[in-house]
């Protein structure tokens, strides 16, 4: 069913810490989008196939950790906003600084919660487990996500935890009612994935280890969809609950033990193992997919590759030099299709493209 072809590579002389693909500053796109690479002493490198790495702009801070683009002025451009390993948030509109926020602990992760009226506030998390919401020129709120791990973990999980924020996940899901709600999913070093909405945590679910990444999407196929709901025998099931199942908006969940699990319902299965380490887990929508095709999924960790799941079934593999380090996708040449990209801890940049097979 897919396949895949590499484009082109490049080696950096510097280690590639994050990756965005878009063209920022820019309000109508013109030709390709551009990779954005987040690398040591504050800078942001900008490369495409055609030309060598260049510096994009300087935060003039620490190591950059996360970037996210995100039309933060309302000008329909899109702005950058750079977290790095001083805890300092610097947001830049049109190349020139908009603001600076300091979160007081190393930036870890970082992602843009849309509310139902529009709004938006940007979400970063830290080394020493908070997450805070702000915007340019205010911080709203912050909350030890940590500490309410602890609170909440009982005695056989008790002792010394990482508390830094692995990930956030910022989405829509319909909540046991079906109405629809924005919500913030997080994970530290605890087995919970916590819910909020701001400073407050709504719910907290136990998952089976450690989760290290987050994606939102509709990966269930009606047989999947179908399996799952056999194993939960609290209530009957209908028709109209698989399809729910089935058409909801799922979360998948990367866990350190190698296993990607599903969200159904705000019940937590595996649905498969990769076999090694995962770190990175992105959803992603080719254009040859059909509309009751579920979304595919692309796994990274600690091995040599990076594997393409439909549902629960491997359906490709793309061997690598190192571990892929970084991954995204996003249409790097201009042809209408969202490329691969991988960032490799060997400090290159991969770029593939997909193949559609019979």
């Amino acid at each position: 069913m897919l396949s895949h072809e590499k484009l082109w590579e490049r080696k950096l002389d510097d280690p590639i810490n994050c990756l965005e693909v878009g063209k920022p500053f820019l309000e109508e796109l013109s030709e390709e989008n551009d990779i954005l690479i987040g690398t040591t002493a504050g800078r942001v490198l900008i490369l495409n196939q055609d030309k060598p790495p260049e510096v994009l702009l300087e935060t003039k801070g620490g190591s950059v950790q996360a970037l996210q683009l995100y039309d933060l002025t309302g000008q329909r451009a899109l702005d950058l906003v750079v977290g790095d390993s001083e805890g300092v948030i610097t947001m830049f509109s049109r190349q020139q600084i908009l603001s600076k926020q300091e979160i007081g602990t190393a930036v870890t992760t970082i992602d843009i919660f849309k509310d139902l009226d529009q709004g938006y506030e940007i979400i970063a998390g830290g080394m020493n487990g908070t997450v805070t919401g702000f915007q340019p020129h205010e911080i709203f709120w912050s909350l030890k996500v940590a500490e309410e791990s602890a609170k909440i973990a009982t005695l056989h999980m008790k002792g010394r935890r990482s508390p830094y924020i692995h990930c956030i996940l910022a989405t829509t899901l319909n909540d046991p009612f079906g109405q629809s709600m924005a919500v913030l999913l997080v994970c530290d070093g605890w087995q919970f994935v916590h819910f909020l909405r701001g400073s407050n945590r709504i719910l907290s679910l136990r998952v089976p280890t450690v989760i290290c990444s987050m994606a939102a999407g509709r990966f269930l196929t009606h047989e999947i969809a179908h399996r799952y709901s056999k194993k939960d025998t609290t209530k009957p099931k209908t028709i109209s609950d698989l399809d729910k199942a089935y058409k909801d908006k799922q979360v998948l969940m990367a866990g350190e033990d190698g296993c990607v699990y599903v969200m159904i319902n705000y019940e937590i299965h595996q649905l498969f193992n990769v076999g090694f380490r995962l770190t990175k887990i992105i959803g992603f929508r080719p254009s040859f997919l059909k509309e009751d095709e579920p979304d595919l999924v692309i796994c990274v960790g600690y091995a040599n590759q990076a594997l393409v799941y439909r549902g629960d079934k491997r359906i490709c593999e793309i061997a690598t030099a190192d571990w892929p380090h970084n991954v995204t996708v996003g249409d790097v040449n201009a042809d209408g299709q969202d490329e691969l990209i991988l960032g490799l801890l060997d400090q290159t940049v991969q770029v593939y493209r997909w193949i559609k097979t019979e």
